[in-house]
């Protein structure tokens, strides 16, 4: 009698569970402020003043062979080690002034900087594009999907361990 009143009781629970979900999700889409269920980022950020886009890796892989155009890469440094965009240039925001020296040469005011780190929670890109921009530069792309997105379409990686 008891596991029939508890099993009752979970039944009872679960319906009213899925009503009230089906209920919040309807509210959620038909008001003007909802949440939507699936992330899209927006098309750009402001960065000092610059509007730069957010690319996936796909947008990326169009400007890979592409004359004038540079990838960054701002990930950690066993990161980078392990798999980069082949010829990105290695610039994270904890030495970002310290590597800029290096890096320097090699990067063109007119290029357009491509850059990425982890994906779209990270914002480590973002830091680099900000001293980019305060350097100068002004023609910036972020892969936002970041280099997991672009291994895991089997685009080209290379990797600095020897």
């Amino acid at each position: 009698m008891k596991l029939l009143a508890g099993l009752r009781m979970c039944f009872i629970s679960l319906v009213m569970c899925i009503c009230l979900s089906s209920i919040g999700a309807l509210v959620n889409h038909m008001s003007p402020y909802g949440i939507p269920l699936k992330y899209e980022p927006p098309p750009e950020i402001g960065i000092n003043g610059i509007k730069v886009p957010l690319i996936d890796e796909g947008q990326a892989y169009k400007y890979y062979s592409q004359q004038g155009y540079v990838f960054i890469d701002s990930r950690h440094v066993e990161h980078f080690n392990e798999g980069h965009v082949p010829g990105a240039i290695f610039l994270p925001p904890e030495d970002v002034q310290e590597r800029f020296v290096e890096a320097q040469p090699f990067l063109m005011e007119n290029d357009t900087l491509i850059l990425y780190c982890y994906g779209p929670d990270c914002d480590m890109a973002e830091k680099v594009a900000a001293f980019l921009a305060q350097m100068g530069y002004k023609n910036f792309m972020i892969m936002v999907s970041g280099f997991s997105a672009w291994k895991s379409a089997g685009l080209p990686i290379e990797s600095s361990r020897r």
